[in-house]
């Protein structure tokens, strides 16, 4: 249910407060109250008013003058339509009631509570087209305008920069903080938001997605005019209105007049055939928003739906790319029977090796791929080989040693940056630090750094994994071994990782033991 308040008398004649079902407000004079009473009489924090199902309570919190209801002093008690709330001089009727629907939800959604007050507003509603800028066609018409020329220059100025700024953005998360930054600077606003149109079947209409102030923080509870928002997201048009105060559908957090919005502008976020959400600007000035910096925001807006499309449709390949990468990395392992999930594994150890060496989360995540794939030339390794129980021979184990180059050039064939980066560690895992590894016997730091990070993780997976023929070595015994070659077959830098991961217990990987497996003695497997 909605509840709705007017101030009668007092110093804020003619304010209507709104409240919704299982919403609690404060009224005092500390600014901290949702409803701040500029009243000698009220204390600082005076009473509340609670929203229940059908009907409302008003509960007195031990002020100084009391809390009376119909000129009768309370301490709790429930109220009808007509009731008057009197604190002081200032009195508070409880007009009627009505069900409230929202129309937007958000992580920052947390109240319903919403304060209008009743004055005249103007609300301007445009289909703009955001390639075509009316603004700019005047100045052929009035040349002579250097105040025009200025603001011309100034907006094609902020549309190549903004357009730059959303094309450099590397993720959809970037993106908004782009959007954001550029709303900001186009308007001159004080807080913009971009909300967008949720996933079918979670019943709201729209998501707040991000948020932000002019001085570069976020911000807490919202209030947004379910009105211009609604109207752009349905109908597509553009719309600003100079003073919010006067319409009469708020939604969320708390009360304008503590966040003394005025001014709105909101635009939609549209590809060629889709609305995907909009952008929304608010200022605390009255009449701070001009039909031509809503022009402006139209053509960001197309931007922005444009870019984030782009970063959607690129999230999307991306996904497709890794489930493709895991398939074929599942594959291998299933071809090599004594090896399953040891890509997995592998790509476990080598994420862990380089969140101590001080990866970011990019250069971790071509580790994680790089160890999911460094045995992908298995493919080209016959089977009988691969499979074989006991020890290779020479010739063998010669077609064994190339894997690497097999998986190489397997990769080197998809046209992506993804792979190329990540084939160091296809390529160079079986490098040893003193120059007799393979497939190309370098040495030292010639190795790059990925395939001398492999190098470890493969090694130390081969160590404790359990195989059909044997189980593997608890992890203490296999790191003495990597350290016995460090300087040797390792590189000490990435050995000393190792060892100071163990050290704090973040080495380990979960197994599962197999208790089919018969205990034989371990030897150091070749490298």
């Amino acid at each position: 249910m909605r509840f709705e308040f007017v101030i009668r008398s007092g110093k804020e004649v003619g304010r209507t407060v709104a409240l919704t079902t299982g919403q609690t407000i404060a009224l005092g004079r500390l600014k901290g109250c949702e409803v701040v009473v500029d009243d000698e009489a009220a204390s600082r924090r005076h009473c509340t008013i609670t929203a229940r199902e059908n009907l409302c309570v008003v509960a007195d919190l031990q002020s100084a003058n009391g809390t009376f209801v119909n000129e009768r002093r309370i301490a709790t008690t429930e109220l009808q339509k007509g009731d008057k709330i009197r604190i002081g001089s200032t009195a508070i009727e409880l007009l009627d009631t009505a069900v409230a629907g929202s129309g937007v939800r958000g992580p920052h959604s947390t109240t319903s509570l919403s304060i209008v007050e009743a004055r005249s507003h103007t609300l301007v509603q445009r289909a703009v087209d955001p390639t075509k800028l009316e603004f700019l066609s005047q100045v052929s018409r009035r040349k002579d305008d250097a105040d025009l020329l200025a603001s011309a220059q100034k907006y094609l100025t902020t549309l190549h920069k903004v357009s730059d700024i959303l094309s450099r953005a590397s993720s959809v998360e970037a993106l908004f903080d782009s959007i954001l930054s550029a709303i900001l600077e186009v308007s001159g606003g004080d807080r913009a938001a971009i909300l967008m149109r949720p996933p079918e079947g979670t019943g709201n209409d729209v998501d707040m997605v991000a948020v932000r102030t002019k001085d570069g923080g976020s911000t807490g509870a919202v209030t947004l005019s379910r009105t211009v928002v609604n109207d752009v997201l349905e109908k597509g048009i553009s719309a600003f209105t100079d003073d919010a105060l006067a319409d009469e559908r708020y939604i969320g957090g708390e009360s304008i007049v503590r966040q003394r919005i005025r001014s709105v502008m909101c635009a939609p976020m549209r590809t060629t055939d889709q609305i995907l959400g909009v952008l929304y600007v608010d200022s605390h000035e009255v009449r701070e928003f001009s039909e031509a910096e809503l022009e402006l925001l139209a053509a960001v807006g197309n931007q922005a739906g444009i870019a984030l499309h782009r970063a959607k449709l690129m999230a999307e390949v991306e996904r497709l790319f890794l489930d493709v990468m895991k398939a074929i990395a599942s594959i291998i392992d299933a071809k090599d029977g004594y090896t399953h999930k040891h890509s997995e594994r592998v790509a476990a150890f080598g994420v862990r090796l380089a969140a101590q060496l001080g990866f970011d989360a990019d250069r971790r995540a071509v580790v994680e791929l790089s160890g999911l794939l460094h045995d992908v030339g298995k493919i080209g390794v016959p089977d009988a080989i691969l499979n074989k129980p006991g020890k290779l021979t020479d010739s063998e184990f010669k077609e064994m040693r190339l894997h690497p180059l097999h998986g190489a050039r397997i990769l080197s064939n998809i046209q992506s940056q993804k792979v190329v980066s990540l084939l160091p560690g296809v390529k160079y895992h079986h490098e040893r630090w003193d120059g007799k590894g393979y497939p190309e016997g370098l040495k030292g730091e010639e190795i790059p750094l990925l395939g001398r990070l492999l190098g470890v993780a493969d090694f130390l997976d081969a160590l404790t994994s359990d195989r059909s023929y044997r189980q593997g070595l608890p992890l203490e015994e296999a790191l003495q071994m990597v350290k016995d070659l460090a300087g040797q077959a390792f590189d000490p830098v990435v050995v000393k990782a190792a060892v100071e991961l163990h050290a704090k217990g973040e080495l380990a990987l979960p197994s599962t033991p197999n208790p089919d497996v018969t205990k034989v003695e371990v030897s150091r497997p070749q490298i």
